[in-house]
């Protein structure tokens, strides 16, 4: 009966309930991502600030980089880093309500 009463404290679930309140939780740092959102990907420098210069006026901050890709250079309208998926999800919803066509980019940090 020793063996059956000593049971309940081995209780799997209990044992990760108690953890939980230190550090099984994650914690926005623990991410190993940092996020974007794309907004275009441009054979012309000038549409790509054309691109960014829309997103300005609704308020987003862009960055155009240059990226070589198949041998030719690509110019990308990127928002962001942000630090979780969620924040990152917000902006590309608001991008789309607002007629923008975007994408979500996962860069490893």
């Amino acid at each position: 009966k020793a063996a059956a009463s000593a049971a309940p404290a081995r209780d799997p679930a209990a044992i990760l309930s108690a953890r939980e309140g230190s550090t099984v939780k994650p914690t926005p740092a623990a991410d190993p991502f940092n996020y974007f959102v794309q907004a275009g990907a441009f054979a012309r420098p000038e549409d790509a600030e054309q691109q960014r210069a829309r997103l300005a006026m609704m308020g987003y901050e862009a960055k155009v980089t240059e990226r070589e890709q198949s041998g030719r250079t690509v110019y990308r309208v990127r928002i962001g880093p942000f630090p979780a998926k969620d924040s990152a999800d917000g902006a590309k919803d608001k991008l789309a309500a607002a007629g923008v066509e975007s994408a979500l980019v996962r860069v490893q940090k």
